[in-house]
């Protein structure tokens, strides 16, 4: 088969290694005539989580491509919208395949293209890119997917498609709870170890920062009950990643160090659209977009101290 990948990041250079090696056309499709040039002399080069380098051929592209029988949206969240405008002028009944980080790309994708042609992923493998055509597998981890609108059958091609490449694809019934749950860890992780600067293990170590954690997860499971989704023990799942991804540097604090806007519209953001559209606020969540976009323009990390009388500072004031 023939599958475009839009975002040739981390996520889609792992995505199109995997299904190149397993036989299928990959077209990257890119936003930089420099980095097609660099796949199509290339192709993709793979560490995988031992240390060793394969490459695979890949096609790639800048813009749209024809006759495509699947799409995999890989963009940043706030890209979502020029993704799904680009697969709605391909003129193509094809399943569309989200694998991205936040809330409202589901919703985003929708409003261009057929939902019953649309999934979602979520994945907990380690991925990270390099130059423009490598990427590091860090760790192999677990990719779950289910169709937005069930019962279509997207979820179910996607999975087929990845278990048959040696990817192991797990179906949900419930992937909207599914990514409302991953946000939630999310939220508890990404804007405190960018705005302090540090990897997620050190989190748990931030007793001044501990409470707060508590509170924008526990704010944002009040959003998310308002949408429908009921979700509980959230904070301890934040915990338990916390400690077992101890060395993981946030996509979140990653984009600041590269200095790229970061997705925090599509985490705080949405529980604090969300909140205000029930009747309700969301303070915590609030200051986290606040001062993660602050970041975004200055970058400076602050302490613990730091954070958590800025914090108390504003929640005085409002």
């Amino acid at each position: 088969m023939k599958i475009g990948i839009i975002g040739p990041g981390a996520i889609g250079r792992l995505l199109g290694y995997t299904l190149a090696q397993g036989g299928h056309d990959v077209v990257l499709i890119c936003r930089r005539e420099e980095q097609a040039e660099r796949f199509l002399q290339t192709g993709v080069t793979y560490v995988d989580p031992d240390g060793q380098e394969h490459h695979a051929p890949v096609q790639a592209v800048v813009g749209g491509v024809e006759e495509l029988d699947g799409v995999i949206v890989t963009v940043k969240s706030y890209d979502t919208e020029s993704a799904a405008t680009q697969i709605a002028a391909l003129h193509t009944q094809a399943p569309v395949l989200s694998l991205q980080n936040g809330l409202g790309n589901a919703e985003t994708l929708a409003r261009h293209l057929d939902p019953d042609r649309i999934a979602l992923a979520l994945t907990t493998h380690g991925a990270t890119a390099e130059g423009e055509t490598k990427v590091w597998h860090k760790g192999r981890g677990q990719t779950v997917i289910g169709s937005l609108v069930p019962p279509s059958t997207a979820g179910a091609f996607w999975a087929e498609l990845l278990e048959e490449c040696g990817h192991p694809a797990a179906l949900s019934d419930d992937i909207r709870r599914e990514v409302w749950s991953k946000a939630m860890v999310n939220i508890g992780i990404n804007p405190f170890t960018a705005v302090l600067g540090v990897q997620n293990g050190q989190l748990l170590q931030e007793s001044e920062i501990l409470p707060l954690m508590q509170a924008a997860v526990e704010e944002a499971e009040r959003a998310a009950l308002a949408e429908g989704v009921v979700l509980q023990g959230s904070f301890q799942r934040v915990l338990d990643v916390c400690k077992n991804t101890a060395e993981n540097t946030s996509s979140m604090l990653q984009d600041l160090q590269k200095g790229r806007r970061t997705e925090i519209d599509a985490m705080c953001g949405v529980i604090v659209q969300v909140a205000e559209k029930s009747g309700s606020s969301a303070p915590y969540n609030f200051f986290l977009k606040k001062i993660v976009k602050k970041c975004e323009t200055k970058r400076s990390k602050l302490s613990s101290l730091e954070m958590k009388g800025l914090f108390d500072e504003f929640l005085q004031n409002n």
